[in-house]
């Protein structure tokens, strides 16, 4: 009886052993693409990884590689159930982009839970490589720290030392509002006020007046999508750039930039991972993104497509798609690619890498998708919280 139990036993870690290093490479793209993140990514996150997965050879260890997308609606309840379905049932291997902070956090659990790997492009929060960090969170693109702090020292650097914030009531926005307070205040500044919009605000007009009245040098909006596109809109009919308040912003995406209009954001500053015109890589990325949607990539869709061939890459190195020893191969393996200049993947999940300084270009110019100019580029390690200072528990100090 006991030997029959040993032999089960043994056959079931062995099966478990060639499961997990069966080769069979399946992908999940996991994103909002029908409310207010989607022109952020959604579909064009999909047909990035798509792209991804074509240019490595469609397929790795000698087995295609598998795709599934889907629409988690930034309802929780929803992408967790889909994540689950994925990971438990469906065999997906890798998880990619999962956009929106809180669900981010959720799925980091569950992929921790399953020992699957994810690769988070889009959510902002850092919690995944911080004190949530579970050895199976990879953060490819930004965070708030590299964003609102290399925004908030140039604005200071250039006398805007008084500030007012106005955020979405979410986790991105307030890991935002919090990261953009305590670089004004460290550099010597004050912050005059904050205020937090629910998600699908469509009149900011009280808060603006708020900002208008609180006489703040600048106006910090950590708003994405519609309710940026809103905001920015009413600040013009405010008239508060004229008025001598400056608008300072964490990021943009290139689809913020179409949605508004240059006139609207001419001359607006923001912190970004990635731009498609600058240098050849990228600009042939762009050509073939475009021949798919008709638009020019935001940085989510690179970044997507990087995170993906790094991770396939990593498969192909450890000659299995055993999720530790692909991180492994990732870890040690300096990324240098279109997306990513000077990367390396820290053992928190934190990849660090160079950063930009964008400005949105004036109207008018010849290429009508070039919406933004590299003012400079910020170093990865100034850019990123040193490792030092990760609260990750699996970081030996």
């Amino acid at each position: 009886m006991k030997f029959a139990v040993a032999t089960a036993l043994s056959v079931f870690l062995l099966s478990s052993a060639a499961f997990a290093q069966d080769g069979q490479v399946k992908l999940g793209v996991l994103n909002d693409q029908s409310t207010s993140f989607s022109a952020l990514g959604g579909t064009e996150v999909v047909e990035a990884v798509r792209l991804a997965i074509a240019d490595f050879g469609g397929q790795v260890l000698g087995k295609p590689i598998q795709l599934v997308a889907a629409d988690h609606q930034n309802k929780p309840e929803v992408a967790l159930s889909i994540a689950r379905q994925w990971l438990e049932q469906d065999g997906v291997d890798a998880v990619v982009d999962i956009a929106n902070s809180a669900i981010a956090l959720s799925v980091n659990t569950l992929l921790g839970e399953r020992k699957k790997i994810g690769l988070f492009v889009s959510p902002i929060t850092d919690r995944m490589t911080e004190d949530s960090c579970n050895g199976y969170g990879v953060a490819w693109a930004y965070d708030a720290y590299s964003v609102a702090r290399s925004s908030a020292m140039a604005q200071i650097a250039t006398g805007g030392e008084t500030w007012y914030i106005i955020s979405p009531d979410y986790e991105a926005g307030k890991v935002l509002e919090a990261t953009y307070k305590a670089t004004v205040e460290e550099s010597g500044g004050k912050v005059l006020g904050t205020v937090r919009a629910p998600l699908g605000t469509t009149d900011f007009s009280s808060y603006l007046l708020q900002a208008q009245a609180s006489k703040a040098k600048v106006l910090a909006l950590t708003l994405n999508g519609p309710e940026l596109v809103n905001a920015l809109k009413q600040i013009q009919e405010f008239g508060i750039i004229q008025g001598g308040q400056r608008v300072a912003l964490g990021t943009l995406h290139q689809s913020d930039a179409r949605s508004i209009g240059l006139e609207t954001l001419k001359g607006i500053q923001f912190a970004s991972p990635w731009y498609w015109n600058t240098d050849d890589a990228s600009k042939q990325f762009k050509e073939k993104m475009m021949a798919k949607t008709g638009n020019a990539p935001g940085w989510v869709a690179a970044g997507s497509y990087s995170a993906t061939m790094n991770y396939l890459n990593a498969i192909k190195a450890a000659g299995t798609d055993e999720p530790q020893a692909v991180l492994a191969k990732m870890r040690e393996t300096k990324t240098n690619d279109m997306f990513a200049k000077n990367g390396t993947l820290w053992t928190n999940g934190r990849l660090v890498h160079d950063m930009y300084l964008l400005q949105v270009n004036a109207p008018g110019g010849a290429d009508k998708q070039d919406v933004f100019k590299v003012v400079t580029t910020v170093a990865a390690d100034k850019a990123f919280k040193p490792l030092s200072e990760t609260k990750c528990p699996l970081v030996k100090k």
